[in-house]
Order: structure tokens, then C-alpha cells, then sequence
């Protein structure tokens, strides 16, 4: 292994790209690039300037990653993983189609979640008749780099089988859309092809480099977490958070999220307003941390996070946050703690609504990862470890990892989870706050059903 040389992941996400450059021993440098807009050429601008940043002429190989759920309509079009069209097309479809068929073409059952591929290219299909090319924004990315328009199964899952790695053509012919104006698919080791000459400002990204085509944000924040082994309880922070455990089988009663991921099976739902909701805390009360033990003797108000409506459990787009039992006595530090509970809280309830599986710890990463009492809530509300490793973004890490081991820098995953992922510190529950945190988060699941649809945007 020459130890000069080193590997790009990059993880092009819903507000800014990520990219690591590290070495096999470790060494890396990280760099981060804001959008100046969420569009094709947005994306491509953050790209290079952030390229522009990095030592390329040492680059063996880039591993990739995205967001999913936003969609590129012929290089221009995009319509994003937070818009509700699509809506309609995705309840006649999962009416027109049984569980059994969902779990013979896409080997899952189809969640109740618009920005899957199947509703939106149905709705594209209407809106769209002449559009001749859909991609995601990793496919869009991997042919900037390299002029191949190639995806991962797990990026189109709801439309590609993750056993088989291939397109459902019944799906598709049914919406009469064409597999030829999609990616072609392969899988999360392959090379997707070669860097083309890029020009960049003061800089040039060479040709030649494999490019391999990694998977979707949500996989590869797993892969870089080193979540890979049956039981292991996730949470992935961010803009939304996605909160799971690795399953030995697909659920395919679930009204969750439930299908394949490597060797196992992830089984997840997703928020949709963590990110927001603890912007807003920062914002308004301006603590980062706060100390639990001071605040739950004020008897701090109960807030719900749903300030961008809610995904799992409650699956209400129109739903708003609020703080329930505001008294006199409130201070900021009793309101920012309530922020970060609900958030919590709303993780906690999707935990319940999976039938609360058995876990020896919990993974988080992420930005929110780094808040110390976000961490000590989980740990002693969910009443096991939390675990937070040393690199944080993990998708990146992820992309990085997948790249690494498609150009034979470790055997397969599992070595490099076992060589890449380290803990740098762990959260043990103490027990003494449990039992009042699960009688506040009863509070908490009452104040959604008795104020719903009282109050609406």
C-alpha cells in the first residue's frame, strides 16, 4: 500500500457537499462547501470549488454519495426530496398494488413516503411527457466527474430490487415510463468509470482516477458509523434523522421503512423536522447544552418538533410544533432544553412504534452528534450506550470506505468498518432520569392527537 496516496469521498447533500480526502493510515483532511442553490448547476459550482481546495495529484480513487428523493428532469428540472408532488400517483399506487407484489419486484414493502422513485417518475411521466433523461444528484455527480450517468440499487430503492440490482420492469411499464431514461445500475464497489480533465480555479482534477459508485446518504452514513452487524440500534442526524436497527428480515407489516441493506436488513423511520427544530432552539434561546439534572427540577414545558411538519410515526405533512405547559417560571434554559427533548422524544416514538427492539448500544452521527445533551437524553431514555465515533460525517466516511475496498485497499466492508470505524466517546445512562422522561414523552404523545388539526399553515 503506497501511503502517500490517498481516496476522495464525497457526499453531495441536501444544503452543502461534504468531501474527506484521507489516507489508509488515517491521515485526512475534510472540507465542506455550501450550495448557492439547490440545481444542477448549484451542485456543480460547490463541487468544483470545493475540489479546487484539495491536493487531487495524490487521488487513487473517489467514492461517491448523495441525498436521495430529489430528482433531475434532462439535466435542468429539479424537483426536491421535501416537494409533495407525487402525492396522489403514491396512494393509487400502493392501492393498485398489494404488499406481495412490492416484495417481489423492489424486495420491500412501499412506503408511505412521496419522494420514493415510483410515485414521482409517475407524476414526471404526466407532467413531463418529453423528458428524455431522470437522474438523482449522485448520478448527476458521477457523470460531472466522469460522463457516465451510473447509479446503486439503494438509491433507487422503491424502484430497483436491492437483491437482484435491477430496475422492476412491471413497476415501470405500468407507469409507462421507460427504463432507458434512468441510470444504468451497478453495483457499490463497481467503477463507474474514470475522472475526465476538469478544469478548476488554480487547480485541475486529472484524468484517469476510478470513480466507484458508492450508494445513497442514508447507507453510506451507516457504512461510515460501522453499523453493520444484526441488532445494532442507528441514529443518523441531519436535516431529517433517521432512526433504526439492522434486522435479520425484511418487516413486511411495517409502516415504517423496511428493506435490505448489505447483509442484513434496516428497518427505520425518518423525522422531518430534527434539524430545524434544534436551529430554531439555537436561534431563539441560544444554548448549544444544557444541563438535564438543573432543568428537569423547573419542570420545563413539553415541545413538539414539528415545525416542518412530521414523516414517521405520525405521518402528517401539516402538522406544527408547539410547547405545551409554559409557565412563569421559564427561563431560556428550561425552553432550550425542551427543544432538545422533543427532538428526542420524536426519535423515541418511532423507537416505540418498531415494537422497541433489543440493542446493546446505539450509533449516532452526524452534526447533532456532537451535542452532549442530546447524547445523554438518548442514552438514558432509550437505556443503552451511546456511541459516537471519531468522524462524524459519515457519509462521506462511507463513500470514502466504499471506494477503498472497490480498489482493493481491504478485503471487502467488513474489513474496513473493522480498520476505519473508531469510537471516540461513549454515553453510558445513569437511570436515575428514565422513569420521569418516559412520563413526560406519555405527556408528549398527548398533545399531537388533542391539538391536530386545529391549527394548520
Amino acid at each position: 500500500m503506497n501511503s502517500r496516496k490517498q481516496i476522495l469521498g464525497i457526499d453531495l447533500g441536501t444544503s452543502s457537499v461534504k468531501m474527506i480526502l484521507r489516507a489508509y493510515d488515517g491521515d485526512a483532511l475534510k472540507i465542506k462547501e455550501r450550495y448557492d442553490e439547490p440545481s444542477p448547476a448549484g451542485w456543480r459550482r460547490a463541487v468544483k470549488k470545493a475540489l479546487a481546495g484539495l491536493d487531487l495529484g495524490s487521488v487513487a480513487a473517489i467514492g461517491l454519495s448523495s441525498q436521495v428523493g430529489t430528482y433531475i428532469i434532462d439535466g435542468r428540472e429539479v424537483i426536491g426530496w421535501e416537494d409533495r408532488k407525487g402525492v396522489e400517483e403514491l396512494g393509487a399506487l400502493r392501492e393498485r398494488f398489494g404488499r406481495e407484489v412490492f416484495m417481489e419486484e423492489i424486495s420491500m414493502p412501499h412506503p408511505n413516503i412521496i419522494s420514493y422513485p415510483l410515485p414521482r417518475l409517475h407524476y414526471i411521466q404526466k407532467q413531463y411527457p418529453g423528458a428524455e433523461k431522470v437522474c438523482q444528484p449522485k448520478d448527476f455527480l458521477c457523470e460531472m466527474l466522469t460522463g457516465n450517468c451510473v447509479t446503486d440499487p439503494y438509491s433507487w430503492r422503491g424502484l430497483a430490487n436491492l437483491r437482484t440490482g435491477r430496475y422492476s420492469r412491471k413497476l415501470l411499464d405500468e407507469i409507462g415510463f421507460s427504463v432507458h431514461k434512468l441510470p444504468r445500475i451497478a453495483g457499490i464497489l463497481e467503477s463507474a468509470g474514470t475522472t475526465k480533465e476538469i478544469p478548476l480555479e488554480g487547480n485541475l482534477l486529472p484524468a484517469g482516477i476510478p470513480v466507484f459508485v458508492g450508494m445513497n446518504d442514508f447507507f453510506a452514513s451507516l457504512l461510515g458509523m460501522g453499523v453493520y452487524r444484526e441488532g445494532e440500534l442507528f441514529d443518523i442526524t441531519g436535516t431529517s434523522e433517521h432512526i433504526g436497527v439492522i434486522e435479520p428480515a425484511v418487516n413486511p407489516d411495517t409502516a415504517l421503512v423496511s428493506g435490505p441493506y448489505l447483509r442484513g436488513n434496516a428497518h427505520y423511520g425518518v423525522t422531518a423536522s430534527s434539524g430545524v427544530s434544534l436551529d430554531f432552539g439555537l436561534r431563539m434561546f441560544g444554548l448549544r447544552e444544557v444541563g438535564q439534572e438543573q432543568v428537569l427540577k423547573n419542570n420545563p414545558p413539553v415541545f413538539l418538533p414539528y415545525l416542518n411538519g412530521e414523516r414517521a410515526p405520525i405521518w402528517d405533512p401539516d402538522a406544527r410544533g408547539m410547547f405545551f405547559g409554559i409557565h412563569g417560571s421559564c427561563r431560556k434554559t428550561e425552553m432550550a432544553y425542551s427543544v432538545l427533548e422533543g427532538v428526542v422524544f420524536s426519535l423515541y416514538h418511532i423507537y416505540e412504534s418498531m415494537g422497541m427492539p433489543k440493542a446493546d448500544r446505539m450509533c449516532v452521527s452526524g452534526g447533532a452528534a456532537a451535542n452532549h445533551t442530546l447524547n445523554e437524553l438518548k442514552a438514558e431514555l432509550f437505556g443503552v450506550p451511546v456511541c459516537v465515533p471519531e468522524e462524524t460525517d459519515a457519509s462521506a466516511l462511507g463513500a470514502w470506505m466504499a471506494a477503498a475496498a472497490g480498489a482493493g485497499w481491504f478485503a471487502d466492508l467488513g474489513e474496513a468498518i473493522q480498520k476505519v470505524c473508531k469510537v471516540q466517546e461513549i454515553m453510558e445512562p445513569c437511570g436515575r432520569y428514565q422513569a420521569l422522561l418516559k412520563k413526560r414523552f406519555a405527556v408528549y404523545k398527548t398533545v399531537y392527537p388533542a391539538v391536530k388539526g386545529g391549527i394548520r399553515p
